[in-house]
């Protein structure tokens, strides 16, 4: 990666305030680890020091106050991306294997399963869920797949298709190691199939 790859955007607090950092960073910490459905907003704001009137001024209720959280993880999951995809690397046209390989296993480690694959399409949706992640993989993948392109790998043209169809083999791999029993085992099994992949339009 010869740039700084961008972080996903995420929409500004429309009240920001010193309470709503702790509350999301209240929250964050209770709901990895017990989960969404055994935390209550009376626990949040006991853990963030705040008063209740404090977080329904912040937030407009608990499922609001967890995709602040999904959207405070986005660009820090990101910044890892970039950082770990670059000290592995030794050519940008390896961003495309190596990249992919590092967000499975950032995927894996504990809290980002449980809150970003386990909870966040229980309590966002499906739907809602994948709009949300989807900046992250897209932004990631337009990096890797434009190197590809200067390389003359694949064409101008091919980018798009192959950003979609990578971006959906990254999301139902995503959902695979959050449902897995085995998490690391999944993410190494995933992380296979995808290396298959790339290597087959490397040689394309």
């Amino acid at each position: 990666m010869s740039r700084s790859m961008p972080s996903p955007r995420t929409a500004p607090a429309k009240k920001p305030s010193r309470n709503r950092g702790k509350l999301i960073a209240a929250a964050r910490r209770l709901f990895a680890g017990r989960g969404y459905a055994a935390v209550g907003t009376e626990e949040v704001v006991r853990e963030a020091g705040v008063t209740r009137g404090a977080l329904y001024h912040q937030f407009t209720d608990k499922r609001d106050l967890f995709r602040a959280v999904l959207e405070e993880m986005l660009p820090e999951i990101g910044q890892r991306l970039y950082e770990e995809t670059m000290a592995r690397i030794g050519h940008d046209r390896e961003d495309l294997q190596v990249g992919a390989r590092v967000l499975l296993g950032i995927y894996a480690e504990p809290e980002v399963r449980r809150l970003f694959l386990i909870e966040g399409p229980a309590v966002l949706g499906l739907s809602d869920w994948k709009a949300l992640q989807a900046p992250l993989s897209t932004l990631f993948l337009d990096h890797a797949l434009r190197h590809l392109v200067e390389e003359g790998i694949i064409s101008e043209s091919e980018m798009p298709s192959l950003n979609e169809l990578l971006s959906g083999a990254l999301q139902q791999a995503a959902l695979g190691i959050a449902a897995a029993d085995d998490p690391e085992a999944a993410r190494a099994s995933y992380a296979a199939g995808l290396d298959r992949i790339i290597e087959g339009l490397m040689r394309g």
